[in-house]
């Protein structure tokens, strides 16, 4: 049997976002019956393309789509697949896979560390700390009051593999866990309970933390605007960890400077990196982070062992684990 030609191409400006390339030579060798091909430039991975079966990466763009006549499987190395579904994709019987669920105890912890920041006013202190004052008697008195995560609760958006891995280490803390989803779940574990989105409006009015951990698509795009943010529950607060479209960034400083939003923690950005201009850089009960919450120890020694379980299952003709919905999204 031919072997299975398999076209590596994980590359971007920042270093962060490209494959070492120690792993990417280790991937040739670690599946019997696959032919990996680590091109050194677009070029040479342009050259690659019609005979490759299957890609890692981003390597198949709409200018290019026809030149991928044998292609079978996409795998990317990213949770979000929204920037490589283009229509033709779409249509086609190309099969699209992601990295959903590598990033998932890194985000989940991320979460648990702003809440906890947030709760106990460690970035006050901090704020503090780079004045040199003794915030004591400061921190005490003025609100938001210190406070506790047991007892309070958390409205989640979304319960995939992020969502459900924050839902866990929430419950454990004491907390009580809502989640809306498109597909609610029964048992609803580790959530307390799920609700269908269409009950979104309700988990706002109750919840005193609001963690978005849902994908970018057609259905998230602005799910949360000016409308939502005002039916917040008074001394909530916005945790973004899915995408920055997802949440209108100027309703949610208009909230924070009115008062009616407590707090936002925001991984991500409708543009990146932030606007210098940006308000949110001096609004006091604001944390934010450059899109690494999904960042943690061995992440892409954790993208290729994903990939090669998978490319293993191809070769043997197995279900492939993490299959995206192309006509969803996600």
């Amino acid at each position: 049997m031919s072997p299975v030609r398999v076209l590596e191409w994980v590359r971007h400006s920042d270093e962060m976002w490209t494959l070492p390339r120690g792993l990417a030579a280790a991937l040739a060798v670690a599946v019997p019956g696959a032919e990996v091909r680590s091109p050194a430039s677009r070029e040479e991975a342009e050259a690659l393309l019609p005979e490759a079966e299957v890609v890692l990466g981003f390597a198949v763009r709409p200018h290019n789509w026809k030149r991928a006549r044998n292609l079978k499987w996409i795998h990317c190395t990213a949770a979000s697949v929204t920037h490589v579904l283009f229509p033709e994709l779409v249509e086609s019987d190309v099969t699209v896979t992601n990295a959903r669920g590598v990033h998932a105890d890194s985000m989940a912890e991320h979460a648990i560390g702003v809440m906890l920041a947030f709760t106990r006013k460690l970035h006050r202190s901090r704020d503090l700390q780079r004045e040199r004052m003794w915030g004591q008697d400061a921190l005490w008195r003025e609100a938001p009051h210190l406070g506790s995560l047991a007892g309070s609760t958390l409205g989640l958006i979304g319960m995939g593999k992020v969502g459900g891995a924050v839902a866990a280490r929430a419950r454990a803390m004491g907390m009580r866990v809502l989640v809306v989803r498109p597909h609610p779940a029964s048992p609803p574990e580790p959530a307390h309970e799920q609700w269908p989105v269409g009950r979104l409006t309700e988990l706002l009015a109750v919840s005193d933390w609001i963690v978005i951990a849902a994908p970018h698509t057609g259905a998230t795009n602005g799910m949360i605007g000016a409308p939502e943010l005002s039916l917040m529950k008074p001394g909530a607060r916005l945790i973004n960890l899915g995408r920055g479209a997802i949440v209108d960034e100027a309703a949610v400083v208009d909230g924070l400077v009115a008062g009616r939003l407590a707090g936002a923690a925001l991984d991500v950005f409708d543009r990146e990196p932030l606007d210098p201009a940006s308000p949110l850089w001096e609004l006091p009960e604001v944390i934010l982070t450059p899109h690494t919450s999904g960042l943690g120890p061995g992440y892409w020694e954790r993208v290729l062992a994903q990939f090669t379980e998978n490319l293993r299952r191809y070769v043997a003709g197995e279900p492939l684990e993490n299959l995206v919905d192309k006509r969803a999204g996600y």
